[in-house]
């Protein structure tokens, strides 16, 4: 079966999912955690993409992304890999690939799910265990969306802003909001949106995408096991 087309839409955000082949990790040490930031900013500088958080665990990554357009996305999903590759390829005098295949992506409803995929992606460290407060993990936006402390990778989303008229009032505003918010489900559909490529949005949404794109928005279902191997690399 014809792999669909990635949904991408001009100035439309996107969460994205890269991991590590066999989810491998390949973020390893400090060291490691900061060639990635590193990478990221190189290439957010050579492409017309904007950043809005962000999460680098052990073996992959979450990025909220906002691209001009599909061609801005592509330049800069592949500088950021293929410099991320080149440097742990020479660090550990290896060869080959690192990466599992093609990043993971979904379509975002910014005015009804763009706040939650900020919680989804910072909150990784703590649904991992890594830590039990979300302010502990110093590899996030969250220091920048809920502390104010600056993070160049980030350029702030037009409803970020909205939230208040002054930089701390906005960050003060966004950890209350962040407290607060429960993902209950969300947090298996927008892993399932991701994981299957499509649009993260309620029906007016959905269907603004199809027309725009031409193709489905939302899978159909067929059933299995959504845990397995199948499922986790049968879209993206």
């Amino acid at each position: 079966m014809a792999r669909l087309p990635r949904l991408v839409l001009p100035n439309q955000p996107l969460h994205i999912m890269h991991r590590g082949n066999n989810r491998q990790n390949i973020f390893e040490n400090e060291e490691d955690m900061a060639r990635i930031l590193n990478d990221i900013a190189e290439s957010l500088a050579k492409a017309d993409c904007q950043l809005h958080a962000y999460v680098i665990m052990t073996n992959h990554l979450h990025l909220l992304l906002t691209p001009k357009d599909k061609h801005e996305l592509a330049v800069f999903m592949q500088s950021m890999a293929n410099r991320y590759v080149r440097y742990f390829n020479v660090s550990r005098q290896r060869t080959g690939t690192i990466w599992e295949g093609r990043f993971k992506s979904c379509l975002i409803d910014s005015d009804n799910y763009l706040f939650a995929l900020y919680k989804y992606i910072e909150m990784n460290p703590v649904k991992a265990e890594m830590v039990k407060a979300i302010q502990e993990y110093p590899w996030s936006s969250y220091h920048h969306n809920a502390l104010g402390e600056q993070d160049q990778l980030i350029t702030e989303h037009p409803l970020y802003l909205a939230l208040a008229a002054s930089k701390e009032e906005r960050a003060n505003h966004y950890r209350l909001m962040m407290d607060k918010m429960a993902l209950g489900k969300m947090n298996q559909k927008i892993t399932d949106a991701t994981l299957r490529g499509e649009a993260l949005g309620n029906e007016s949404f959905q269907h603004w995408v199809c027309k725009q794109t031409g193709r489905a928005a939302v899978l159909k279902t067929h059933g299995g096991d959504r845990k397995s191997t199948k499922y986790q690399n049968q879209v993206g």
